[in-house]
């Protein structure tokens, strides 16, 4: 008795230790990291600008400072929300929050990410409710939100001035809500599989109104959650048609209505708001041809990225794929499948149906035009956070399972033991590791902004030519007297004084060579070229050439 007692303080403590771990790694150096491109497009259309605007302005042939170029990443007074809605928003239910909170507390550029951090912490009373409808089991519940607060891509998106931290808890609430009936991208998923989830479980009218409500919000989070939610709709009738023996009419037709419903609440604010549903995005196999993208992405490529990717659900050093650490991935790859096997001998249909299709929908959405049509969607790990709830749901309900079973054999329960123990100590050290670094693989194209920052910060009376839209990333890493022009034609510079005693050329090799046969003064001093592979399928690569301004005869 004193043993098992023992055991369960033991545990306990762990929990607790992995929950204020969780909430440290959220918020631990949160401005540290590069802004990278997207987080650059959430500030400006949180500020109230469209692309479109911040272009027209910073691609005058003029000098901005690093003041100037943030003043379009700040709330702007003329731009109040109704305007910022009918910029049309691909993400406006995160837009709106974002903009709602720099004006209440504060306008800093950086406060966006504070947002994120602030979403992802409501993830992991969401993830307990939705495996408390799945399960009936606090073990599970618990061990998914140890798994959850130190998951480093939970981490790592949880401080990003984008929507994914949002979308995770709103898709886990409207999962709860429809699961209920019977029985805010990371926050929204969260949140409408809760929904679903309680709305199956507890069949009254008002359980299906606040999934209506909680998928709604989910569609205002991501584009992405359209797939999410037809996982939902193939979730209904197939789990019902099993059990009602096509008893259409009663059963499944009210919810398919209610489901309905949240799609087109979705979509009459998409027309109130004068835009229609965005396309996807030119990288996705979908869009490929009309984007006029005609390369093709080797398979091999994009089944190590998904075991990359797949591995930083639990672990993540910021390390690269590469072939001589595949054993590296294989455990992980292991424990995946096994779960997902282990979920469908061990539980109800309506159990590994829910997590299966919350997993599977949107991944063979992405997955299979790119095999066949050679797209890169289903490789940023970002567009796949639902499938990662569902893959981390069944690893919980397994390690809570063997831990706790008692038919085992002591051998058995201590294996079980060890790995709860290594995966959670895997994803403290990624987190501990990653809040002491400067960048992150997730920051792509910008990952080498720092390096970059160290470069100019230390010249004097230095001027940074760049094309706009990096102005606008590097101006979060610059000193404040460093000074910047956008760069679309070479005859624009030609603002060239003796006050630049340092001039720093940002990628363009083009503009270097024109740089240097048209200003003879000034020599090229050094070059810098970093280069990384991020995945099997991303190489980011950045070039800077400084030079400096030679004394006149």
């Amino acid at each position: 008795m004193r043993q098992k007692k023992f055991y369960i303080n033991w545990w306990r403590i762990l929990i607790i230790i992995v929950l204020v771990s969780g909430v440290f790694f959220r918020f631990a150096n949160l401005e540290q990291k590069p802004y990278w491109g997207d987080e650059s497009l959430t500030s400006h259309r949180i500020a109230g600008y469209t692309s479109k605007e911040v272009r027209e302005v910073l691609s005058q042939s003029k000098i901005f400072t690093v003041e100037e170029v943030q003043k379009y990443q700040l709330p702007a007074p003329e731009q109040d929300l109704m305007n910022l809605m009918k910029k049309g928003l691909r993400s406006p239910l995160y837009h709106l929050m974002g903009r709602s909170w720099m004006e209440l507390l504060s306008d800093r550029v950086t406060t966006p990410r504070g947002v994120s951090a602030l979403m992802s912490l409501l993830a992991l009373p969401c993830i307990y409710l939705l495996c408390w409808e799945l399960f009936e089991s606090p073990l599970v519940g618990w061990m998914a939100v140890s798994l959850m607060a130190i998951s480093p891509l939970q981490i790592i998106y949880a401080q990003e001035a984008r929507e994914y931290s949002m979308w995770t808890v709103t898709v886990l609430l409207s999962c709860w809500a429809l699961l209920r009936e019977y029985s805010m991208w990371t926050v929204t998923v969260l949140l409408s599989c809760w929904a679903l989830l309680r709305a199956i479980r507890v069949n009254k009218t008002f359980n299906w109104i606040v999934y209506a409500a909680t998928l709604t919000l989910t569609l205002y989070t991501h584009l992405f959650s359209i797939i999410v939610a037809m996982g939902h709709g193939i979730y209904l009738v197939t789990e019902k048609l099993t059990q009602q023996k096509l008893q259409l009419g009663k059963k499944i037709i009210p919810r398919l209505l209610v489901f309905t419903m949240g799609f087109l609440l979705f979509g009459f604010g998409r027309i109130a708001s004068g835009k229609g549903l965005p396309s996807p995005p030119c990288w996705t196999g979908w869009n490929r041809k009309h984007c006029g993208m005609s390369s093709h992405t080797p398979f091999p490529s994009l089944a190590q990225t998904w075991i990359l990717n797949l591995s930083r659900v639990f672990i993540d050093f910021n390390d690269s794929f590469s072939y001589k650490n595949l054993w590296f991935y294989l455990p992980i790859l292991i424990l995946v499948v096994y779960s997902l096997y282990f979920l469908y001998r061990h539980t109800q249909k309506q159990v590994w149906l829910f997590i299966y299709t919350l997993t599977g929908t949107l991944g063979l959405f992405l997955a299979i035009p790119d095999v066949i049509l050679g797209g890169q969607g289903s490789t940023p790990v970002r567009y796949l956070i639902p499938c990662y709830l569902g893959i981390q749901i069944a690893i919980a309900y397994l390690l809570a399972t063997k831990i706790s079973s008692l038919s085992q054999k002591i051998w058995q329960q201590k294996f079980w033991q060890i790995t709860v123990l290594a995966l959670i100590t895997s994803g403290l050290l990624s987190g501990a590791v990653y809040t002491q670094t400067d960048t992150w693989w997730n920051k792509y194209a910008e990952y080498y902004h720092s390096e970059v920052a160290k470069v100019v910060n230390q010249t004097d009376h230095a001027l940074v030519i760049a094309p706009w839209f990096n102005l606008i990333t590097l101006s979060h890493v610059l000193a404040s007297d460093v000074v910047m022009q956008d760069i679309r034609s070479e005859q624009k510079v030609n603002f060239i004084d003796k006050d630049f005693n340092n001039v720093f050329i940002y990628k363009s090799q083009k503009l270097l060579d024109y740089f240097l046969g048209n200003y003879p003064d000034y020599k090229l001093k050094d070059s810098y070229d970093w280069k990384r592979q991020t995945t099997p399928v991303n190489t980011t690569q950045t070039k800077l050439w400084h030079l400096i301004k030679t004394p006149t005869a």
